[in-house]
């Protein structure tokens, strides 16, 4: 079982004259954040990033656990002097929660602009993984149920049966994959595996149209890079992916 080493974190921030205190997760890491900037009296700042209680609910459907998580969750956000959010939608839910709105405040996230763009199609698909001049949707990101990829397994089973030429790319990796790849077995489907730096970008450069089922994202940056390589993207209405495009314009956002 991990536990931070307190008293090695506490002298550190003390013998370092540190002036704030930030909490990343609400974990163990996060609590030992919390009791450093009580003992040393310092602002304690916090950040919200990941929808723990959402993914409880994928991963258990377990409505007790799910309601025990949200519980802590406000009770730990509640602690901190200010909560910085990556979206309004997910502000709104903290606040709706119970977490106070005073403490929130939106901090939005960007993506390098010259390693995502258009000028990176150039063939990697076709030259590393054979796929060829088709209409080729997107997925990027980690490979698991909390994504909501089962829906996209279905609609893009549905959609060959009535098109021709369409090829699914799913880059990432996670514990979803096996069950996957087993689901889109003898479809024009081509994962990838985990890419990053140039590969990526030339991944998403390289398709036609980016997808992105998840309910569950409080920002997504998917989104706004394969919209900075010059595809259109799909996303639900719930989370935080649905502010990053211009609907009808860059992209589309579905129920």
């Amino acid at each position: 079982l991990f536990h931070p080493p307190f008293l090695e974190i506490i002298d550190y921030c003390y013998l370092r004259t540190f002036t704030h205190i930030m909490a990343a997760t609400p974990g163990p890491l996060g609590l030992t954040a919390m009791a450093v900037a009580r003992i040393l009296q310092l602002p304690l700042w916090g950040t919200y990033h990941t929808a723990l209680p959402q993914y409880a609910q994928y991963l258990t459907e377990d409505p007790m656990i799910v309601q025990l998580m949200w519980k802590y969750m406000v009770w730990f956000y509640n602690q901190m002097d200010f909560v910085f959010v990556p979206s309004r939608s997910t502000a709104e839910e903290l606040q709706q929660r119970g977490v106070n709105g005073d403490k929130l405040r939106i901090f939005p996230r960007g993506v390098d602009l010259q390693l995502f763009h258009p000028t990176k199609r150039n063939g990697f698909l076709e030259s590393r993984f054979q796929v060829r001049d088709e209409t080729k949707l997107l997925y990027v990101g980690r490979v698991s149920k909390e994504k909501n990829l089962e829906i996209l397994v279905r609609v893009f089973k549905s959609l060959i049966q009535d098109h021709s030429g369409i090829h699914l790319v799913v880059v990432g990796e996670g514990p979803y994959l096996e069950e996957m790849q087993q689901e889109l077995a003898g479809t024009p489907c081509t994962f990838t595996g985990y890419l990053q730096g140039e590969d990526l970008a030339a991944a998403y450069a390289s398709c036609d149209l980016f997808l992105f089922p998840s309910t569950t994202d409080t920002f997504g940056n998917v989104v706004l890079e394969a919209q900075a390589s010059g595809i259109p993207v799909i996303v639900t209405d719930c989370g935080g992916p649905q502010e990053n495009l211009i609907p009808g314009k860059t992209g589309l956002v579905i129920r």
